[in-house]
């Protein structure tokens, strides 16, 4: 499967940059207290696939990592790489898989140590799988939105909702993510996320550093 972006994703992928943009500059740009978006992530990632609920599901694990760093009050720029190795993928093996997202995240206070915020990113899927004889190579490049809302619960705790929406190798996935993590340092958390969408679920264990 050869990459492309075609020109109408660009065009909406742009449209939804700018009308996200406007509606948060529109509200408050007073900033949560203690709700950071400076930060550096590592995750350990639990994946599960079920194409087909006829066939056995498909699980892997893996490591991520995400940079996110602040440009403005309210935007974030956010970077994140994910590598997944699955055991089996009905019958081909699947030697890896990686996603890598580059976008930014606008964020804005809807009260005291409440966030409400959005990200837009390009995201590029690679997928690498071998048969008895070959290995195969496919990739595919598209835009995924996230929503999503942090609380501040108490000093040290943090939970986090969000939804996605992403179209990859054909597939529409409409994604839930809950999590939530633990400061057990002024700057230093660990945390877990679950993720959920009609294909596929994930397990996150995350640490992370506030910079």
């Amino acid at each position: 499967m050869k990459p492309r972006l075609p020109a109408r994703m660009i065009k909406s992928f742009s449209r939804s940059v700018f009308l996200i943009a406007m509606i948060l500059l529109s509200a408050s740009e007073v900033m949560s207290e203690g709700i950071s978006y400076d930060y550096a992530q590592a995750d350990y990632i639990s994946d599960t696939f079920d194409l087909d609920g006829s066939l056995a599901a498909v699980q892997g694990n893996g490591i991520g990592f995400s940079l996110s760093l602040s440009f403005a009050s309210a935007f974030a720029a956010k970077l994140a790489v994910a590598s997944t190795t699955f055991r089996d993928f009905h019958g081909v093996r699947v030697k890896d898989s990686k996603i890598t997202t580059l976008g930014v995240t606008a964020h804005t206070s809807l009260a005291s140590a409440t966030d409400v915020f959005t990200n837009v990113s390009l995201i590029k899927a690679e997928i690498t799988a071998e048969n008895s004889a070959a290995a195969k190579n496919s990739s595919d490049y598209s835009a995924i939105v996230d929503v999503g809302l942090r609380q501040r619960v108490t000093d040290k705790v943090e939970l986090e909702v969000m939804l996605s929406r992403v179209k990859l190798f054909a597939y529409t996935l409409n994604a839930t993510t809950l999590g939530g993590r633990f400061y057990f340092r002024k700057r230093l958390s660990v945390g877990a996320s679950y993720v959920a969408n009609d294909i596929h679920d994930s397990l996150l264990i995350t640490a992370r550093m506030d910079i």
